[in-house]
């Protein structure tokens, strides 16, 4: 997992490599993706009817938030909606092997949904949700690489993801020992500050 810190309400683009790899007993392992690094330019053309959520705003759990998502080409708006975080055992992921850092952490399990609302395709895009906890640091989910973690497989959007289409999925954030998961955030290029759903 690759990790960064916010300080005084900014970021600085220092990663802090934490070695979060969980090798697979079970023929399965996970490792975490690169944040991107926000802008604050809008890159998408909005289809008629539908408004962003302001950058930087907090948003209940279980309420939709807005935003763009420039993706290579393409670029849409997507209205994501963090519907739950509930926090689990490490125990539960017995079946790996953990790295000494992810055998102390907490997992908490995110379920979001996700909708297009156009105007391009965003098939096989990544779900740009991270984790942002008391250290302060913002980091992503934890990804599974061959057999799938049945309980909460994360995983990218499906591959024909047309304006209109909605998705459900459930992301694994590992949160290290000491620390406390502080919000679950949106986090696109298209974005000056995240968009966060406040945890407890």
């Amino acid at each position: 997992m690759t990790r960064r810190t916010a300080r005084g309400g900014g970021l600085v683009a220092l990663a802090v490599a934490v070695g979060l790899v969980l090798a697979g007993c079970s023929g399965g392992d996970a490792a975490g993706a690169a944040a991107a690094t926000p802008e604050p330019s809008s890159a998408v053309e909005l289809p008629d009817g539908v408004e962003l959520t302001e950058a930087g705003a907090e948003v209940a759990l279980g309420k939709p938030a807005t935003v763009g998502y420039p993706v290579g080409e393409a670029a849409s708006a997507i209205t994501v909606t963090v519907s739950s975080v509930k926090p689990g055992k490490i125990a539960d992921l017995a079946g790996y092997v953990l790295d000494p850092v992810s055998a102390t952490s907490t997992p908490y399990y995110v379920g979001v949904q996700v909708r297009n609302d156009g105007p391009d395709p965003l098939g096989g895009a990544a779900v740009p949700v991270y984790g942002f906890d008391s250290t302060p640091a913002y980091f992503p989910p934890t990804t599974f690489r061959g057999e799938p973690y049945k309980r909460c497989a994360g995983g990218a959007l499906p591959k024909a993801f047309e304006p209109g289409a909605t998705w459900k999925g459930c992301f694994v954030l590992l949160v290290p020992k000491g620390a406390t998961l502080q919000s679950v955030q949106v986090r696109t290029s298209d974005l000056a500050s995240p968009v966060s759903w406040p945890v407890g």
